[in-house]
């Protein structure tokens, strides 16, 4: 006649079980982690090229050599000017002919998108549903440091009241990738026109609030922390990013 397990034999397996769990887990979180940040490297790496694109290329049809700095969206969903046109299209909900520089994935995942600035696409599930892409978050710099303090990175390139807003610069661009919890990464990642990708091990205080695009809504977000030297001035790309504390990324 077989026995079933004793209750001291259950307990072992369970104990087991537990101590193998306490291990793995961590090390399986912390491999997930690094995934994401890999892909957030890389994310990042998508956007130098798809700026270098759009600059050579003229996607936006403004006549203009320069980079699309007001958000990270448009460069997946901008609706350009074609056949002479002398202004954006208009809002449309589906569209054949967006620019498609990036990944919808990274376009979604837009923490700082500015859709009234240049009003000609509306963000719904026929284009793209905002969300972290692989854990993290994307946006724009408003203002680098060059040297002599921060100046804009969104300007009127092609004439007020012509075509777009502050929308360019003709030669500088940047951007931040930043992780929607410490849990998703530990690492905030930015870039500019140099094409250097610099990272920055995050505070433990890190916290982002992250309100997602949706119909005609933008994307917006709000930084919070102690001990990152962006997180109380995220928006301006420092001058001079290895002496406060970010690395270069191998």
């Amino acid at each position: 006649m077989k026995k079933g397990f004793t209750l001291i034999e259950l307990m072992i397996v369970i104990a087991i079980i537990a101590i193998i769990a306490a291990i793995a887990i961590p090390g399986l979180l912390a491999a997930q982690r690094a995934s994401n940040e890999r892909n957030a490297s890389a994310s990042l790496k998508t956007l130098t090229t798809a700026e270098a694109d759009f600059r050579s290329n003229d996607r936006d049809g403004n006549r203009i050599n320069d980079f699309w700095t007001v958000d990270v969206f448009a460069l997946y969903g901008l609706i350009p000017l074609t056949g002479g046109a002398t202004a954006p299209s208009g809002d449309v909900t589906v569209a054949t002919n967006i620019i498609k520089l990036i990944e919808p994935s990274i376009a979604g995942a837009d923490m700082d998108s500015d859709h009234g600035e240049y009003d000609n696409i509306t963000f719904g599930a026929s284009v793209v549903t905002g969300s972290p892409k692989a854990g993290y978050i994307y946006q724009k710099f408003e203002f680098q440091d060059d040297g002599g303090g921060p100046t804009p990175l969104e300007n009127d390139t092609d004439g007020a009241g012509v075509l777009y807003g502050d929308c360019h610069d003709r030669n500088r661009f940047a951007f931040m990738a930043a992780p929607e919890s410490l849990s998703a990464g530990k690492l905030l990642f930015i870039v500019n026109a140099d094409n250097t990708i610099w990272k920055y091990n995050l505070p433990a205080g890190y916290v982002v609030t992250y309100t997602v695009m949706s119909g005609v809504t933008d994307g917006s977000s709000s930084i919070l922390g102690t001990g990152s030297p962006l997180l109380d001035d995220a928006l301006t790309f420092p001058a001079s990013p290895g002496s406060i504390g970010f690395s270069k990324m191998d």
